[in-house]
């Protein structure tokens, strides 16, 4: 995760060694840690404890402000993220952004540390917070907490100088240099790149489930306007980078043998992604009527240059990750199990793997032409080698299903998507087939979202239930004890959801909530209505009729004037200008309708008052939980 790197290796193997490293931070390190150092039940049950150490801790001392409890949030909310506690997430995260707001993070002011390491760390968990509002926020801006405008700080600095406590001075979020600077190191680049791809997952998403009055500023010619404005700004910022970071066999071999070969494949699987979620919205794919109205808006030549752009990036990421496994697999000491890539990869692979498959149904990777996705290892695209790719990245997505749930419910999805298709020729995600016959997935389908990370929705797992109700114990009942519950029946296991109130009169559909991050969704224990675990307009492929149902009238689905034609949207390639180097992306995941409530499972704030703080009333008497608020 970008920033996450905010523990100065030096110092902290010093206090380590010297009995000074403080135990709820050892505790929070060994909650992350142990996903990877023993993946088994017995590290899992381990990291939980710690995990709740921590927490105990954060809540005790919750009175006051401190940036050790902002090291803490930001290790918490990680292991909780691993862990699929998403209700936490989400609540922990809130909690952490108003303290570094009041801690005055995000801002530059005179610092009452000492030394540049002391003062990196606090801006480098400042950032990563940053970007995990981004993750939580799906591509939906009304979400977001930590707001580009107000992060006056500047980005993290090359690593080089963090390690060697050597002052220097990187750029800020908006300075967007011609040419990023020595004193920036990977961190900010990483982080320059989420805030980007986000603003690409806002704009595309208009396009993706518009609604309300917005819709009719969507003219064709300001969404060609749009879209060819961030690929400019994505063919800025890749040639402002650093030269070391450009994809090329030297630079992957560079940093294979440095301590920073995770952060080079996140910069570069993002990069991918970026370039898919931009041009996504052209794929075939189920979508609702308004979208279907603005595509027939657009020239024909604009949406089949954006599917052009769309398979070539997702090509290109293919590539690099088939890339890394062969590099991770020279390595001599690559671990157990051997792991490529970041922890992103999963949902990173699920985008690529999507429009692979959907280029194989309608043959959209032939007569590729221009496009701005490099030319790397090999241009000519078939079908054989398009499957031995999908192939290679399932390889990849099977190791990271050891380490984490939400990796395992990729991995099985995308496993049978894969064999859906093999089978019987098009795209059908399982978690579709519920929407289609409207029963409930069963045991073996596991949702997971194209923005986010979700876990099964609303299908209560019962052999994982005490698990679940340990994990997500109140903090007041590890203090004064558990509160005396009701035992479930086993019909109460799974909950009624709670229909939404009848509009009133005057409801106005513009001033309404925009669409609900499935990342929420999940925090909310929301049924959707809906198990589309990827894309919810390109879930179940589009026979070719329907696209054309998309497009002017004797339009046919890829026309060979157009493949060739070199007018439309303007392109920048970048090979042109900068060789061997890669652009990527990842796709996003549209809202639903309004979903129905359900009465959330208690969590770490609820059922009971915190005992007495230090200094307080010691003979305060212990309140029971209340139940009759609002």
């Amino acid at each position: 995760m970008p920033s996450l790197g905010f523990l100065h290796p030096k110092v902290t193997y010093r206090d380590v060694q010297e009995n000074r490293f403080p135990p709820a931070q050892a505790a929070a390190v060994c909650s992350v840690t142990t996903f990877f150092v023993n993946p088994g039940p017995a590290g899992r049950e381990f990291g939980r404890k710690c995990s709740q150490q921590v927490e105990t801790h954060i809540y005790r001392n919750i009175y006051k402000f401190s940036e050790s409890a902002l090291f803490l949030f930001a290790l918490n909310i990680l292991f909780n993220i691993l862990d699929g506690s998403h209700a936490k997430v989400w609540q922990c995260f809130g909690v952490a952004s108003r303290l570094m707001i009041g801690l005055q993070l995000n801002w530059d002011v005179t610092s009452h540390h000492t030394s540049f390491i002391q003062q990196e760390c606090l801006r480098r968990i400042a950032w990563q917070l940053f970007s995990l509002d981004r993750l939580l926020a799906g591509g939906y801006e009304e979400y977001i907490s930590c707001r580009a405008e107000n992060m006056k700080i500047r980005l993290p600095c090359n690593e080089a100088a963090f390690r060697e406590n050597r002052p220097v001075v990187a750029e800020r979020l908006h300075d967007k240099p011609t040419r990023c600077s020595p004193a920036l190191g990977l961190h900010g680049i990483q982080i320059l790149l989420v805030d980007l791809r986000h603003r690409i997952q806002v704009a595309t998403k208009r396009l993706s489930v518009p609604s309300g009055t917005p819709m009719a500023s969507l003219e064709p010619s300001k969404v060609m306007e749009d879209i060819a404005g961030l690929q400019s700004e994505l063919t800025r910022f890749h040639i402002s980078i650093h030269d070391d970071l450009r994809l090329t066999e030297q630079s992957m071999a560079r940093y294979a043998a440095s301590d920073q070969w995770r952060g080079y494949c996140f910069f570069h699987t993002h990069m991918a992604v970026s370039h898919i979620d931009l041009y996504r919205f052209s794929l075939p794919g189920p979508r609702n009527p308004a979208s279907i109205e603005i595509l027939r808006k657009l020239p024909p030549d604009f949406i089949a240059r954006s599917q052009r752009q769309a398979v070539a990036h997702a090509l290109s990421l293919a590539r690099f990750l088939d890339a890394i496994k062969i590099e991770t697999d020279r390595m001599p000491n690559p671990g157990t199990p051997k792991l490529v890539g970041d922890y992103s990869v999963a949902h990173m692979s699920t985008q690529c793997i999507r429009v692979l498959l959907i280029a194989l149904q309608y043959n959209l990777y032939e007569n590729m032409g221009d496009t701005t996705a490099p030319v790397w290892r090999g241009s000519e695209t078939s079908e054989a080698q398009i499957r031995s790719l999908i192939e290679s990245i399932m390889e990849i997505t099977e190791a990271w299903a050891e380490i984490f749930d939400m990796a395992k419910q990729a991995h099985f999805c995308n496993k049978a998507m894969v064999e859906d298709f093999y089978k019987n020729g098009k795209i059908l995600d399982r978690g579709n087939a519920a929407i289609i016959t409207g029963q409930e997935p069963g045991e073996d389908k596991f949702p997971f979202g194209s923005d986010v990370y979700i876990e099964r929705m609303n299908i209560p797992n019962l052999k994982e239930e005490p698990r679940s109700r340990a994990a997500n114990m109140p903090v007041s009942d590890w203090w004064m004890g558990p509160s005396t519950t009701q035992p479930l029946s086993s019909k109460a296991s799974s909950p009624l959801p709670m229909p939404y109130s009848t509009p009133e009169a005057g409801f106005d559909g513009d001033h309404g909530p925009p669409g609900v991050p499935l990342f929420l969704a999940q925090a909310r224990n929301v049924s959707l209505g809906i198990s589309d675990v990827y894309d919810a307009e390109t879930a179940v492929g589009m026979q070719p009729s329907d696209m054309l149902a998309m497009m002017p009238n004797s339009y046919s689905m890829m026309q060979p004037e157009v493949l060739s034609e070199s007018n439309g949207m303007p392109m920048l390639r970048i090979d042109d200008t900068l060789p061997n180097q890669a652009m990527f992306r990842q796709a996003d995941v549209p809202p639903a309708p309004p979903p129905p409530f359900i009465a959330s499972q208690p969590g770490m704030m609820m059922n009971g008052y915190v005992p007495p703080y230090p200094g307080g009333h010691a003979g305060a008497p212990v309140y029971p939980p209340q139940h009759n608020f609002g």
